[in-house]
């Protein structure tokens, strides 16, 4: 029996994810929800490794977005529509990682396809005078020598993912700062708005 193709859009389920771009927004959100709980110097673990899967899961659901759109669009174009998953790769490295760890709490087992060798670990680190002690998550390689934060591995794969958004023709313009984004500013300094330039922090728009 053949699968219905869906004749519904997809905010029926999503309410406000129509496409890549929204669904990007989404990851941005999830990457500010782990930034916030990091940037708290959490005592719990639980808050900041369950943040830290749910971008993951966005990212990774950003891709199947993403890769949709771009097979419509090159096939509109009569161009081939094979090696999306290479591309992606080369141009947000750290979606491998994403995609691992969406994958294992996806399917309770251990996924190793992109990230092969990867850890991710929970490390309490002693605070000082003028820092809090705190748990921070970070990204171990298979060497044992990469060891980033995930604090940076994931702002990265968000400011990535916007400029290959833009290389494949599915996003233009600079990055921005989404609605949610702009609100939360607002509630901070003010009404001016603010955005997000590729691969930097949050700067005030001129």
């Amino acid at each position: 029996m053949s699968r219905k193709s869906p004749s519904k859009p997809p905010e029926v389920h999503t309410v406000l994810v129509v496409d890549s771009i929204t669904m990007w927004e989404k990851l941005c959100w999830d990457v500010e929800q782990f930034q916030d709980i990091q940037r708290s110097y959490p005592k719990e673990r639980q808050p900041l490794a369950f943040a830290a899967i749910n971008v993951c899961i966005a990212a990774w659901s950003l891709e199947q977005w993403a890769k949709i759109a771009w097979i419509k669009k090159m096939r509109s174009e009569g161009k081939e529509v094979s090696g999306f998953s290479t591309l992606v790769r080369q141009n947000v490295p750290g979606q491998g990682i994403c995609a691992d760890v969406a994958n294992t709490s996806k399917h309770a087992n251990h996924r190793d396809e992109d990230w092969q060798g990867g850890e991710v670990l929970m490390e309490w680190q002693d605070g000082d005078e003028d820092v809090p002690s705190t748990f921070s998550l970070r990204h171990v390689g298979s060497s044992n020598i990469d060891r980033a934060s995930a604090y940076d591995t994931f702002e990265k794969v968000r400011n990535d993912w916007w400029k290959f958004l833009v290389s494949i023709g599915l996003a233009s313009g600079s990055q921005y700062s989404p609605e949610f984004m702009q609100n939360k500013l607002r509630r901070i300094f003010g009404g001016r708005d603010y955005e997000l330039p590729p691969g930097a922090t949050l700067t005030e728009k001129n």
